[in-house]
């Protein structure tokens, strides 16, 4: 997420191999904490981080924490591809041949950057993914016994029965969380001067900032999101209706369900990609000549 320039990849390749592999390790290290956020969120009655740890391990095991990573794995590495490529592609755009500032946007090039990111990442990988890991996660504590056996069943059962467009359910939101969340990181990040992100752990906690900016501001469009793709989805005829019926039936607080877990979530996963992206950048210029 736009590293200070001697670690700005120097082919648009590099950008996707960079995003995908921290993408990739990134999902693999905080996963539990993405799963006890979605869970918090689909769940009507108040429950604690540790309550839905506890019950999790108690009904499932340890690898119960884990139940849905691989529909988030296998679309790990594309959508960090995708957003860091995205981001690339768009700066590059921003700029002019001689490396100036083509509409004078400033410091606001990394917002524009990447809310043009997130509005990519969001349509081809973010939308579909989503929908099958909560409903993965929906299955397994609101069906007794679950339905899914695993990611390719769910998959295909999904699919099987109600049309490949409901992977894409939600969608709209999504586009809009994500967009506006990426555009938020990027822009913050972009925001703190180079010299205060030179070195992994500073442009780790760079990350962390910003990532925690994006889920303040934005928490409420992850709820609607989860809510309009879990398995109850039918309930909402739109974005503003289950805003709606959310503050309705739980107030302004419903809105910020598991926004605990999504806060420590964000921070480590923006924060350990920026790291990574950075550092992986700097192997690949190395490694793959371009010039």
């Amino acid at each position: 997420m736009g590293p200070p320039k001697h670690l700005k990849p120097k082919h648009k390749g590099k950008a996707l191999v960079a995003g995908g592999l921290s993408g990739a390790i990134e999902i693999c290290c905080t996963y539990p904490i993405e799963y006890t956020k979605t869970f918090q969120q689909l769940s009507t009655e108040r429950i604690s981080m540790g309550g839905v740890v506890n019950r999790t391990i108690k009904n499932y095991g340890v690898g119960g924490m884990y139940r849905g990573l691989s529909s988030m794995l296998y679309f790990a590495t594309p959508k960090a591809a995708i957003r860091f490529g995205s981001f690339e592609t768009v700066s590059g755009m921003l700029i002019d041949k001689d490396g100036k500032d083509k509409y004078g946007l400033g410091r606001a090039k990394g917002f524009v950057a990447g809310l043009g990111a997130g509005t990519m990442e969001a349509i081809f990988v973010t939308t579909p993914q989503e929908t099958l890991k909560v409903k993965l996660i929906h299955d397994q504590f609101f069906r007794d016994p679950p339905r899914y056996k695993g990611f390719f069943h769910g998959v295909s059962t999904i699919i099987k029965e109600e049309g490949v467009m409901e992977a894409y359910k939600g969608l709209m939101p999504t586009i809009l969380k994500v967009s506006t969340a990426q555009a938020t990181r990027f822009g913050v990040f972009n925001a703190i001067p180079h010299e205060y992100r030179k070195t992994p752990w500073q442009a780790a906690l760079s990350g962390a900032f910003a990532g925690g900016i994006s889920v303040v501001i934005f928490q409420g469009i992850d709820v609607v999101k989860s809510r309009m793709q879990g398995l109850e989805s039918h309930k909402y005829a739109g974005p503003l209706d289950c805003t709606r019926k959310i503050i309705a039936q739980e107030g302004i607080a419903g809105l910020y369900r598991g926004v605990t877990p999504r806060l420590t979530r964000v921070c480590c996963e923006v924060g350990i990609t920026m790291s990574l992206y950075g550092e992986v950048v700097k192997f690949l210029n190395k490694v793959w000549k371009t010039d």
